[in-house]
This record gives structure tokens, C-alpha cells and sequence, in this order.
């Protein structure tokens, strides 16, 4: 039986255009330390809707995805992702491709899987070596979509040039709240920079997230918890 439950709102606030989406999700925490995030997420001006199943260990390593999405109303894609000691492996439903298997062999546990729901990005940095400090360059991890805004697939995409950087520990407030925040500077494909700020109560959770090559800024409106 899951010993905790947590429910959210992320907004996403695009510049100078207001809410452009929303995404609610819902954690639950196991007794055994696995964490399962659930999220339904609308982007309105690009209409892409994404129902996202995503299972951590203890440690905030993959084990399972699964990713659902529709465009403008039709079908996109879906996939179910496993993460092994050794092998990804994954079974997909997509528009053009129709039925795909992949079989990634691995060099180790990936240290994050991005589904391409908001709350899940958190899940990224837990990765990162708080004691050691400085830039990190994350290595073995994939994503669903090389695409901002996740909208292709679902397929896994290893992400091989992202580097880590804690920026500092900051207490910030959004519509959710005030919260005690660890803030992070991600940079990937090429240079592209976003921060992010995460929980520090052990869940890692969003809090809030900007994107400068999105023009977008992704905050916790809600945040509730039952047990």
C-alpha cells in the first residue's frame, strides 16, 4: 500500500501571452521509497495533450514510463519504457511508425528518463553530487523527444551533452506558496540553458522551471497532500 500521496498544479506562463498550459499530477511514495508520478498535461496554443505514468527507485533512477500523447486532437504516439541494469527496453504504438520495439543495451542504470511531463524534469537532478559542488556533465540519460516541447514520438533519445550546475539554495514563492528551494542550471543541445528550482523535503518536486528558447516559465500553482 502507498504510504503518501501528493496532489499539483503546474502552470505554464508564456511570455506576455499568459497561461499557454496546465499540467496536474499526482506523487505517490511507496513504503519501500518508489515513487510513481502521474500527469496529464494541455499545452492550448500548440494543442498537444500528454498522459505521463512515471516510476522512480528509491534513488530517483528510471524503472518505468509510460507516455501517451495526442496533437490537435489525433493520435501522436504512446510507449512503455523499462530501465534495466544493462538494457532499456521499450514497446511503441506511433502514427506513421505503427508498432516499434527498442533495445538499448546500457553501460549502467540511467541516471534520469525525461517523459516530457513538467514535474518529471525535477527528476533529473537528483542525480547530481551536492557535496561535490560545480558543473556536472550527466551521462546515460535519455528523453522521450528531442523536441522542447516533447512532440514526437514517444522514443527513447539518449541526451549525452547535459551538464549540471547547482546555482544555490533559495527560498522562493510562487502561486503554490513559499518553499526552500535548490536552484539548478541545466544546459543541453548545444548551449541551451533553463533553471530550475526543486523541493528540498526529500520528493524533489517542481517548483518552478524557465525556459528562455520556450519563452516560458512553468510554476506549482497547487500543491496538496493526503495519506
Amino acid at each position: 500500500m502507498s504510504s503518501r500521496y501528493r496532489h499539483g498544479l503546474i502552470h505554464y506562463v508564456g511570455d506576455g501571452v499568459g497561461v499557454r498550459g496546465r499540467e496536474e499530477w499526482t506523487l505517490t511514495a511507496a513504503e519501500d521509497g518508489t515513487r510513481t508520478l502521474r500527469a496529464h498535461c494541455r499545452m492550448f496554443d500548440t494543442d498537444i495533450e500528454r498522459d505521463v505514468v512515471h516510476t522512480a527507485s528509491a534513488g530517483f533512477r528510471p524503472l518505468r514510463s509510460f507516455i501517451s500523447h495526442r496533437v490537435g486532437g489525433a493520435f501522436l504516439g504512446e510507449g512503455w519504457f523499462v530501465f534495466g541494469e544493462d538494457t532499456l527496453e521499450s514497446e511503441l504504438l506511433l502514427k506513421d511508425e505503427g508498432r516499434v520495439s527498442q533495445r538499448v543495451p546500457l553501460a549502467g542504470p540511467p541516471p534520469y528518463f525525461v517523459p516530457h511531463a513538467v514535474c518529471c524534469d525535477a527528476w533529473i537532478v537528483p542525480a547530481y553530487d551536492l557535496e561535490a559542488g560545480g558543473p556536472q556533465r550527466f551521462t546515460g540519460g535519455f528523453r522521450s523527444s528531442p523536441r522542447p516541447n516533447g512532440a514526437s514520438g514517444p522514443y527513447a533519445d539518449e541526451l549525452a551533452d547535459l551538464t549540471v550546475t547547482l546555482v544555490g539554495e533559495e527560498t522562493i514563492t510562487v502561486p503554490a506558496g513559499t518553499f526552500p528551494t535548490r536552484h539548478f542550471l541545466l544546459t543541453s543541445d548545444g548551449g541551451a540553458e533553463e533553471h530550475l528550482w526543486t523541493s528540498t523535503d526529500g520528493d524533489w518536486l517542481l517548483i518552478r522551471l524557465r525556459s528562455d528558447r520556450l519563452s516560458s516559465s512553468y510554476e506549482l500553482v497547487e500543491l496538496r497532500e493526503t495519506r
